[in-house]
């Protein structure tokens, strides 16, 4: 269910088509971005877009439609699909700055239903992929087993004799669904709230993420919402109400509210964020990889996630060493996303122009 979208974006910055006026300011790239966004047609599927740099927003717009009759705003949510794993990232490290719970600990520390295989496996390992299991129940062959599933679901998948885990050696990983799933129990656990409402308590209010929620057994994709493809709350045609890696829906301006807070420090604190965007493993092709965060390279390297359910994509970009922001969200499977593609391209060949990328 997850692809690694992020890879347009190393793409571009290795080779994108540079622009051969480099004096070309803010308004032009506006306008190049406008004539993008112009090609959606208002009676499609959709998608929402931001573009902030040195802290002024260079373009925030919506086009298309989020349901049959409901056109996309920037208050309308999307269901962000793996982007879900930067939030989930975020929660755990505010219980490790309250002291309540620390990198080190054993996963079986918090989760005692998980059989002794797990001895080893600890919260570190599952923030950075560092995880093999030999049956992936996030598999797309396995969307039998996803459907209708929750968190206890997967945790009962978790006791089969025949399951084999083992901790990555070194700096390797391998992309794992169920190590983020496993994350949200153990936030439930160390704080003694539903993940939902610790969400809420100490990410999306904070952030003032108005629009923002996650979407569990309890919990229903909201009417305002996008649909996937405009059409139904399904993807894949499935229903599927595991937290963690990929339940959360927000909006444009919640992950621009969200991009302010987390730069004034009203999430984490700035050590946390930077340690969070540190490499912490490599997935080969995949990329480097932080907690919740695909890394860049360099010094100061960008750090991004994106996101992919069957219509919805989404993608999130941010570069400190050039205080450039990126978001988009869509529900309109491969037409919306070659947008996308289009998008990204064009913001990171301007900047790469004028020697900032």
């Amino acid at each position: 269910m997850y692809k690694y979208l992020v890879v347009i974006f190393l793409l571009c910055l290795m080779g994108c088509r540079t622009i051969s006026n480099v004096e070309e300011n803010s308004s032009s790239l506006k306008a190049k971005l406008t004539s993008i966004i112009n090609k959606q047609k208002e009676t499609k599927p959709g998608l929402s877009v931001l573009v902030k740099h040195k802290n002024k927003t260079l373009i925030k717009t919506s086009k298309g439609l989020a349901g049959q009759h409901n056109v996309i705003t920037e208050n309308t949510a999307f269901r962000i699909g793996s982007i879900s794993k930067t939030f989930t990232a975020l929660s755990v490290m505010t219980l490790v700055e309250s002291g309540q719970l620390s990198l080190s600990d054993s996963v079986r520390q918090h989760l005692v239903s998980l059989p002794n295989s797990w001895a080893d496996i600890n919260i570190k390992d599952l923030l950075s992929h560092k995880v093999r299991l030999s049956k992936d129940f996030f598999a797309f062959n396995n969307l039998h087993l996803a459907n209708n599933a929750t968190n206890r679901t997967l945790l009962d998948f978790l006791q089969q004799d025949s399951l084999q885990v083992s901790k990555l050696d070194r700096d390797k990983a391998v992309y794992c669904n169920t190590c983020y799933v496993l994350l949200a129990e153990v936030v439930k656990e160390v704080s003694g709230q539903n993940f939902n409402k610790y969400m809420a308590q100490h990410i999306f209010i904070p952030a003032n993420m108005k629009q923002s929620y996650i979407v569990d057994e309890n919990t229903s994709l909201k009417t305002t919402s996008a649909l996937n493809y405009a059409k139904t709350p399904r993807f894949f045609d499935i229903v599927q109400y595991t937290t963690g890696a990929m339940a959360q829906v927000s909006s444009i301006n919640d992950l621009d509210n969200f991009i302010t807070a987390l730069k004034q420090e009203k999430i984490v604190r700035k050590s946390s964020l930077d340690y969070m965007t540190q490499v912490h493993s490599d997935m080969g092709e995949g990329g480097l990889y932080g907690f919740g965060w695909i890394i860049g390279w360099g010094s100061e390297p960008f750090f991004a996630h994106s996101g992919s359910q069957d219509g919805y994509q989404s993608e999130l970009f941010l570069y400190p060493k050039y205080d450039l922001e990126v978001a988009i969200l869509s529900n309109g499977g491969d037409e919306t996303f070659k947008l996308q593609s289009e998008l990204m391209q064009t913001i990171i060949g301007h900047f790469k122009a004028l020697n900032k990328v």
